[in-house]
Formats: structure tokens, C-alpha cells, sequence
């Protein structure tokens, strides 16, 4: 019985080890219409929270940033957290300014071992990478919904 694991033990501590590389050598397939890391213009961005309140993993937070911006005065920017995001689109759908956009790059370009690089700062969210796509609102159709104004008679708002 300890003659069999021995032998089982030098059998393994003799045999090479098998590494396999990662991230892998070859890139993934990417569509037209891939989303990927979230790209920011600070100059279109008013800081009205939206894409915050739209956010279904709670993966964007606002924080303040220095420098002029006279269409945002309370210098509020979105921050958004790589390790929370589902990456569904729903911030730059919901933008009114069109401020948010992103590009095709994905988890292989994304990869890193230090998992504080994932929260990035809107002065690191408005670095453009390259080959960056927007999504624009074609490829989203949102549902139809009726408003109705409060009070008496509950008229309909058009």
C-alpha cells in the first residue's frame, strides 16, 4: 500500500508540468456591435446621474473631478467599476447627451491581475482607445410607455 503511493508520487514529481497559457494567443471574435470598455466626453457630460440610476449591477457611482466644465457645474462625472459591469449598454442608451459611448474593447484587451485597475476614474474613462464604436440608439427599441399627469381627471400627457 505505501510501495503503490510512493511509486504514484514519483510518477507525478518526475512528469513536466502543463501550463496553459492565458489569455490565449489568438483573439476572440468581435461583432460590429460588441460592447465593450465605456469611453466618457467630459464636455458632453452634465453629471444628471441617468446612467448611475439605469446601471442594473450598481457599477457606476458619480464622483467629482477638477477642471472647467461650464455644462456641469457641480463637476460630477460618472466612475464606473469593469468588475461589476454586465456591460448591457444601458448607460450610454439612456445618456441624454450622448456623453458615454463604447468600444470594441473587450476582456482580452481588458486583462489585468491588479483588480483596483477596474474602477476607472472618469479622467481614464476619457481616454480614447483604439478602433472605439458607439452604440447608438438604433440598436435598442425601447417600450412604448403613456404618461399621465397627477390630479384631478388624470389627463394624458403627450
Amino acid at each position: 500500500m505505501v510501495a503503490a503511493s510512493i511509486s504514484s508520487s514519483l510518477k507525478y514529481l518526475l512528469r513536466k508540468p502543463y501550463t496553459r497559457q492565458v489569455p490565449r494567443i489568438d483573439k476572440p471574435f468581435k461583432t460590429p456591435v460588441t460592447r465593450g470598455s465605456h469611453v466618457l466626453d467630459m464636455l458632453k457630460c452634465t453629471g444628471c446621474s441617468m446612467c448611475q440610476q439605469v446601471c442594473p449591477a450598481n457599477a457606476i457611482d458619480m464622483v467629482t473631478a477638477d477642471g472647467d466644465y461650464q455644462q456641469n457645474p457641480r463637476k460630477r462625472f460618472p466612475r464606473i467599476d469593469l468588475h461589476k459591469c454586465t456591460f448591457c449598454g444601458l448607460c450610454v442608451e439612456y445618456c441624454p447627451f450622448n456623453a458615454l459611448s463604447m468600444t470594441t474593447a473587450t476582456g482580452y484587451e481588458l486583462f489585468t491581475v491588479d483588480k483596483s485597475t477596474l474602477l476607472r476614474q472618469p479622467v481614464e474613462l476619457k481616454l480614447l482607445p483604439n478602433a472605439s464604436i458607439t452604440i447608438t440608439k438604433t440598436y435598442f427599441t425601447l417600450p412604448y410607455s403613456k404618461s399621465y399627469q397627477q390630479g384631478p381627471g388624470d389627463k394624458e400627457v403627450s
